[in-house]
């Protein structure tokens, strides 16, 4: 499974440089999701990157360093990339592993007497869940489920800019003696690529949700999806901050950040 851990999370992050009193700027309250890069499909479908989200309390005038991973690429078999939240000078630290498939998805072994039905079990999601095992002799498991992010003051999943699920993984193929008999196995909920069947073709995990790729038997290797950082927090708290795509709907503030960059805060 992906390494998934956090360093340092401190409940408040102090800055030194910071002045005296006087009209000091609000501190800042903020969610974040951080998501590894989806791994690539094969024989083994891909594993769903990391998922690893929090809450944290920044004083005023401070930056974040953001690193957007990756997803794992299928023809030259590079593996899936972490992606990374970070602040030095504070030491707050959130790592979150791109996927794998070396233990999520490997092909199960054949029936007796079936050689030719060979099938995989999908891959495993980022929050760990196990992909499924094949439920029939010609049809590949479906990818496992990737994590919810949180839900909004409206104590629903907001549809926009956040789906609210990521790091699915990947379908495991489909194989059967009849061959137009075959079926993929289901993407996992979170950006996991569906498994080869006989008629479809298996599909990458998606950018931006760190989905694993689809397993394959015959077709070219899938790539994993990209993963993501993302930033919240309550809309009308604070003003000055900036960095990544900025949406605002159901209440906060989002900054999106599907590749590297900063978020800073200085009001």
């Amino acid at each position: 499974m992906p390494l998934i851990n956090y360093i340092g999370n401190r409940q408040e992050c102090l800055d030194n440089k910071r002045g005296g009193r006087g009209n000091a700027p609000e501190p800042i309250f903020l969610d974040y999701l951080v998501v590894g890069g989806g791994n690539y499909g094969e024989l083994a479908a891909g594993g769903g990157g990391g998922v690893v989200s929090g809450s944290i309390r920044f004083l005023p005038r401070f930056t974040l360093d953001v690193i957007v991973g990756n997803g794992g690429t299928g023809s030259g078999l590079i593996p899936a990339q972490p992606s990374i939240l970070q602040s030095v000078p504070n030491e707050f630290f959130v790592y979150a592993g791109g996927g794998d498939s070396s233990t999520s998805g490997e092909p199960q072994s054949n029936p007796p007497g079936n050689e030719f039905e060979n099938y995989s079990q999908g891959g495993a999601g980022g929050s760990s869940q196990s992909g499924e095992n094949a439920p029939l002799v010609n049809q590949g498991g479906a990818g496992g489920s990737g994590s919810f992010w949180m839900i909004d003051i409206s104590g629903s999943f907001p549809l926009s800019p956040q789906p609210g699920i990521y790091g699915g993984g990947g379908g495991g193929y489909g194989a059967a003696v009849i061959a137009d008999q075959a079926l993929g196995g289901a993407g996992g909920q979170g950006g996991g690529g569906r498994g080869e069947g006989f008629n479809l073709a298996a599909e990458n995990g998606v950018n931006g949700l760190g989905g694993g790729g689809g397993g394959i038997r015959f077709n070219p290797n899938t790539n994993g999806g990209s993963g993501v950082v993302k930033l919240r927090y309550p809309s009308g708290s604070v003003s000055g901050a900036i960095g990544g795509t900025i949406d605002v709907a159901n209440g906060y503030v989002y900054h999106t950040f599907t590749g590297s960059g900063q978020f800073i805060y200085q009001p």
